[in-house]
């Protein structure tokens, strides 16, 4: 009760700054690199001056406090608070001259936690006002169980066309949209990219993974590993992604392991046809490795497929236009033409995945054992 009620005025003095504040051109939003011991805080001003960045583990954010100078060129700010104590709860304030905005996370559990809840959803380009209502379902989800106050992973199309600066700040950085701000204030955003990102460019000033190339990295959180892959390089036979993809999946020791990517192999039709690179090259290590989901996007509706036994998840109701499904096409179990988001919940040896709709009507629900 204490967490829901912090975050609930947290959001309030986030609007309250949002209405007032002409420096702040995007909010304070949240990533993680992997380091359960870190979390990284991201904003953007339009003119050039000093900000204070201050955290704590409850909101009087009295634990340390600096002071940030922008880098890049383009008035970004961008903190790293180290020395987290993994699980633990944590609140942040960024001072801007008058203007105080505030967020918390929860720093990723330890290494041998053996629990995990997440968000999945994706494909949010085009109708910012529908992808605010998608994210006030995801804020009443982790506020109802802050169990879900880890992170939400996205199947790209962030926004519209990505090569657009303007769309950025029209689109998922809009301080008018208050649910998607007070979202990624409070819940670290781990996005893949797609293809509406363009040259990707903007999407990495935005979202600074660590990448090992292009835009395909991979992180631990806790009982999971999540390969995050880049389909706008190649990844066929011979390249590098494919190659480190292997390697990254063979070696990693966590007993849940998921793949983030925007255009899926299986999905029920659409604009998009299945990605037959997904089919060929990605499905076999999948298998191979034992990965458990691959999530994707691209077809703006949900659609689950299994084949032999890796279960393939097209979750594009984030806000884009919907598309109607073919609940008939190879492999697909389940269908659904609406906007939607989806909770994984796992216990140990055990995975519970629902996927739901922005009234909370559940669409589809599974379980797994590893």
């Amino acid at each position: 009760m204490k967490l829901i009620f912090a975050i609930s005025i947290s959001l309030l003095m986030l609007i309250a700054a949002n209405q007032v504040s002409a420096a702040m051109r995007k909010a304070p939003y949240v990533t993680f690199a992997g380091t359960n011991t870190e979390m990284v805080v991201h904003w953007q001003l339009t003119t050039t001056e000093p900000c204070t960045f201050a955290w704590g583990t409850d909101t009087s954010c009295a634990a340390g406090s600096r002071q940030t100078a922008e880098y890049g060129g383009d008035h970004q700010h961008r903190y790293t608070v180290s020395g987290l104590v993994p699980g633990g709860n944590y609140y942040y304030r960024v001072t801007d001259g008058p203007q105080r905005y505030t967020g918390s996370f929860r720093a990723a559990p330890a290494d041998s936690a053996t629990t995990l809840k997440f968000i999945a959803y994706g494909d949010t380009r085009s109708d910012p006002m529908t992808h605010n209502a998608v994210a006030d379902a995801i804020a009443t989800t982790f506020t109802r169980d802050s169990a879900y106050h880890t992170m939400v992973i996205s199947g790209g199309d962030l926004v519209a066309d990505g090569n657009k600066d303007s769309n950025w700040d029209n689109e998922l950085f809009n301080p008018a949209f208050t649910h998607i701000q007070y979202m990624l204030a409070n819940l670290p955003y781990q996005s893949c990219v797609g293809n509406h990102e363009g040259t990707g460019s903007l999407f990495a000033k935005y979202f600074s993974y660590p990448f090992v190339a292009h835009h395909y990295w991979s992180f631990d959180y806790c009982p999971a590993h999540f390969a995050v892959l880049d389909q706008y390089t190649g990844y066929g036979p011979g390249s590098a992604e494919l190659a480190w993809l292997t390697k990254d999946l063979a070696t990693s020791s966590k007993p849940w392991k998921f793949i983030l990517l925007h255009e899926p192999g299986w999905s029920a039709g659409g604009d998009h046809k299945n990605n037959v690179s997904v089919q060929t090259y990605i499905q076999p290590l999948c298998e191979q490795y034992h990965v458990s989901i691959v999530f994707g996007g691209h077809n703006h509706y949900y659609a689950r497929a299994v084949v032999n036994g890796v279960e393939h998840i097209t979750t594009g109701g984030g806000g884009a236009p919907m598309y109607k499904p073919n609940a008939t096409d190879p492999h697909i179990v389940a269908t659904s033409m609406t906007h939607h988001f989806c909770t994984v919940a796992i216990d140990s040896t055990v995975l519970h995945f629902t996927a739901i709709t922005l009234n909370g009507a559940v669409i589809d629900t599974f379980s797994m054992t590893r």
